[in-house]
């Protein structure tokens, strides 16, 4: 199941970038850009260290299927400026069939969105002095944990957890607000105290899911 503090966001695909012949597609899978749940995650926070021990591709996020054609590709990431690029090599047709469909389907334009689930570690409320906007989260430490090849219309629940989770989470927090890895709380201080409240969130919208 997925973690509490995991977070599930949308990219896309790069136009004209399948190469037939090697069975590979190039995704923008994040960028600096504000997302619909007004949160921005920083290109200088990713840590792509534990997804690279295990870099698979999986369809619609079905990463915890007893089916193994769930997988279906391998992928290298890389930064390029504010952007994370995922480039999948889809498995071949003979092993797997789903895999083949999907790159058809990539290849012909009709499957076109990226998904990428990250554990966040540290965040903020926009800096205003330092050039950020006020409203917007930004996550500014994180492990990319999966990504997926997804139909963003036909997988509602999956945003609509989400976007119900960003709404308890922004709640949660004061303007004056951050989030960082100390949930003890060990000078007893406001920062500390934020976290609790963040986990908490997490806690409480992973229950629901699970309803």
């Amino acid at each position: 199941m997925p973690n509490e503090k995991e977070q599930i966001r949308y990219g896309q695909f790069r136009a004209n970038s399948v190469n037939e012949e090697a069975r590979t597609a190039e995704f923008v899978i994040s960028s600096e850009a504000p997302d619909t749940y007004n949160t921005v995650f920083k290109s200088d926070g990713w840590d792509l260290e534990r997804y690279a021990k295990n870099p698979v591709v999986t369809y619609q996020h079905n990463d915890w299927s007893s089916d193994p054609d769930q997988i279906i590709g391998t992928s290298e990431v890389r930064q390029e400026g504010d952007k994370l690029i995922g480039v999948v090599t889809f498995e071949n047709a003979e092993d797997n069939p789903l895999a083949e469909k999907v790159f058809r389907k990539v290849k012909n334009g009709i499957l076109r969105g990226a998904s990428i689930r990250a554990n966040v570690h540290e965040g903020h409320w926009g800096d205003f002095d330092e050039g950020e906007n006020p409203e917007l989260l930004y996550f500014t430490r994180q492990d990319l944990m999966s990504w997926s090849i997804v139909t963003v219309q036909s997988n509602p629940d999956a945003l609509a957890r989400n976007a119900e989770c960003m709404e308890v989470i922004r709640s949660a927090f004061t303007k004056n607000d951050s989030v960082t890895e100390n949930p003890e709380g060990e000078n007893g201080n406001q920062e500390d105290k934020t976290l609790s409240r963040f986990e908490a969130q997490y806690m409480y919208n992973k229950n629901l899911n699970e309803k």
